[in-house]
């Protein structure tokens, strides 16, 4: 475990998060204009306002009285869950990268005996 802390890369995880942000705001958009008839509606915009549900989970699914009492805590749910779905993807990736480091460190462990 001591490889684990050094390859949390604050970088990807930055990016991970402005990227699943945009993702979020991009459903959330398309659930207000297919919740208020705006555009036609289609198949794209019904997979992305139907997607919107899985980026308010778990803040808004657990926690829904809490969240809905507010504008600025409902906002700020959808970041937690930005900031929590972005933690899970640097987690593996940081989780891949030390698996492949051991690997390497077996082989050359099988090489010197």
């Amino acid at each position: 475990m001591k490889y684990f802390i050094w390859h949390f890369s604050k970088y990807r995880f930055f990016k991970a998060f402005v990227a699943i942000a945009f993702l979020t705001m991009v459903c959330f958009f398309a659930f207000a204009s297919e919740d208020r008839n705006v555009f036609a509606s289609n198949l794209f915009l019904r997979t992305l306002a139907d997607l919107y549900s899985f980026f308010q989970f778990p803040t808004h699914i657990l926690f829904w009285r809490f969240f809905s009492s507010h504008e600025v805590l409902y906002f700020a749910g959808l970041v937690i869950n930005a900031l929590l779905y972005a933690f899970i993807i640097e987690i593996g990736f940081v989780s891949e990268t030390v698996y492949k480091i051991k690997k390497e460190e077996a082989k050359e462990e099988k090489k010197k005996a």
